[in-house]
């Protein structure tokens, strides 16, 4: 048995699952049992619509070490090969009090403190670059760090896609949740423009965004709009796409992996560093900082869309680059480490 813990909802998104469910994946197809543990009932149908067994602990999940008291028996009773937990709220203490009873696994993404985990994952394009190894800890066996470790979905592995001559289908998505309702405000900046209002636009509703009535007033009013909710084959959808849309997030490492040219912005404080090098590095079309930028976004991302649909050399170019990037096998890697410690 192994113990994944990790939450989702309206204000943490569904990244930290996501990317667990990968993992769990690649555990799974090895033979092992996997039971995700959860703070709350906020990403449990997300679990059970993909055969996820879980429990809930009954916590709250930006005070992780209060709940270990409801943890401690499940410890003791499953007796688990190893305990993998992603969430930014978890704490030095609460690894350390965990590793007393099984292997512990941390993904993060910021190296904000000396981690006691015996395995560190940060597979994010910067993770090479901070700090883990100055910092290390006698508990401390493995460093997984940089884009060999993206844990992408089974799906992404074998998509097909290719640069088309004509840009038609642009994808929308904002993550899981969409706090700032940004997705609408995009949308309504891109039909303004003449050119990008003769698109076709593909905006993907996440499980915790509570403006999905918002998005289908604006499809109901424009024929070249449609929402999906709920979608299971998100390789499929991108690859459909000439131009894509996105948040900070695992989007941009799938959509990297399919080979769709990419405009990203960030709305929150943990997407700037991710989004910011992608930028740098010539990956993506650099959207903007919302916390910085406000209303002014929306309409950079259009002028943005504008560029892309126009030139094709410049999709081509993007793609490249993206595909580059991600080599697919990142949750294999994972699960093939993991269980030779465990």
């Amino acid at each position: 048995m192994i113990f994944i813990r990790a939450d989702g909802g309206r204000e943490v998104g569904s990244g930290h699952i996501m990317r667990c469910l990968s993992i769990a994946g690649a555990l799974q197809r090895r033979g092992e049992e996997v039971l995700f543990l959860l703070a709350d009932d906020s990403a449990a149908g997300l679990l059970a619509e993909r055969g996820q067994k879980y429990r809930i602990l009954y916590s709250d999940y930006q005070k992780m070490e209060a709940e270990l008291s409801a943890l401690r028996p499940l410890l003791e009773a499953y007796a688990p090969k190893l305990f993998l937990a992603d969430s930014y709220f978890v704490t030095a203490e609460y690894l350390k009090q965990v590793g007393e009873y099984t292997q512990t696994v941390y993904i993060d993404d910021m190296c904000a403190f000396p981690c006691p985990a015996d395995v560190v994952i940060n597979y994010n394009i910067y993770g090479e670059a901070l700090p883990y190894k100055e910092r290390a800890l006698p508990q401390n066996r493995v460093f997984l760090l940089g884009c060999s470790y993206v844990p992408l979905r089974e799906e992404f592995g074998s998509t097909a896609y290719e640069v088309r001559e004509k840009a038609e289908h642009v994808l929308i998505t904002t993550g899981g949740g969409d706090k700032y309702n940004l997705a609408e405000q995009i949308l309504r900046s891109v039909l303004s423009e003449e050119i990008c209002r003769r698109l076709q636009y593909h905006v993907v509703s996440g499980s915790f965004n509570r403006h999905l009535s918002c998005l289908q007033a604006v499809a109901a009013k424009h024929p070249n709009v449609k929402v999906y909710e709920n979608i299971r084959n998100m390789a499929a959808l991108m690859a459909q796409c000439d131009i894509a849309v996105t948040a900070g997030g695992s989007t941009m490492y799938e959509l990297c992996a399919v080979g769709v040219p990419i405009i990203c912005f960030s709305f929150a404080d943990n997407q700037e560093r991710l989004v910011e090098t992608f930028a740098e590095k010539g990956i993506v079309c650099y959207g903007g900082n919302y916390l910085r930028e406000k209303e002014e976004l929306p309409e950079k991302v259009a002028a943005h869309v504008r560029l892309l649909a126009e030139s094709k050399t410049l999709r081509e170019d993007y793609s490249f680059r993206g595909k580059n990037l991600v080599d697919k096998r990142g949750a294999e890697r994972i699960a093939e480490r993991l269980l030779r410690i465990s």
